[in-house]
């Protein structure tokens, strides 16, 4: 894993990931002034507010995840470059492995590092200038933690998606449409108020999206000793 992501000179990505943080904060800083004094305020509640801020988060990095899986994968396909790593003297299906296990494993900590330092600006904003009229609570705390914990792994599984598209005609265009069409379904639940619709509503819908991600990189596994490889 260490030496795919030296190949692919990973620090890339990470600093790519916190220009992608700045422009979430500014985003929702955006969005905190522009609605300031509306009845329906974005942020008038911490459930409503970090809610916001895993819609834009798991948007982000879903997008950003197929980026990555263009890179890791569907590129090297695409330039032949695939063939030559499986002349290397380690089984075909451990190589797609740990290029999948990156794009997950980065997905999942960047939702969850976003969120949480989100989550602590807003507090500490709040502290100041008292926008939210409720105290959060240590078990509320708690309670969102959970919650948005599991939506992070979800978000780390579905990302994983658009390989299937992908990998039909090894096309990284195909790829990133996928991808920013997934945003487009999981993230509607959001309709700036801080209110949720029926997508995320129920955490059923984006764990089966979840582990529907996780089927589809499991199956390109097993492909690999046939169709993919000629």
């Amino acid at each position: 894993m260490l030496l795919e992501m030296r190949k692919h000179r990973f620090a890339g990505y990470i600093g790519g990931a916190g220009i992608a943080n700045v422009a979430i904060l500014l985003f929702l800083i955006l969005i905190g002034f522009a609605d300031k004094g509306a009845e329906d305020y974005p942020f008038g509640s911490y459930e409503g507010s970090f809610m916001i801020i895993d819609t834009f988060t798991r948007a982000t990095f879903i997008i950003f995840a197929g980026a990555l899986i263009s890179k890791l994968i569907i590129s090297e396909y695409k330039n032949k470059t695939m063939n030559v790593m499986f002349t290397y003297p380690i089984k075909r299906h451990k190589i797609i492995a740990v290029k999948l296990m990156i794009v997950f494993i980065f997905t999942f900590v960047m939702i969850m590092f976003s969120n949480l330092l989100m989550g602590a600006i807003l507090i500490t904003t709040d502290h100041f200038y008292s926008f939210i009229p409720e105290a959060l609570s240590i078990d509320e705390a708690w309670r969102l933690l959970v919650k948005y914990t599991i939506s992070s792994l979800s978000a780390a599984g579905m990302a994983l998606i658009p390989l299937f598209f992908g990998m039909r005609k090894h096309s990284v265009t195909t790829t990133m449409v996928s991808s920013m069409l997934l945003v487009l379904v999981v993230c509607s639940g959001f309709n700036g108020n801080g209110s949720e619709l029926s997508i995320h509503s129920l955490i059923v819908i984006p764990l089966t999206l979840g582990a529907i991600g996780l089927w589809i990189a499991s199956l390109s596994m097993v492909r690999l000793e046939t169709k993919d490889v000629n």
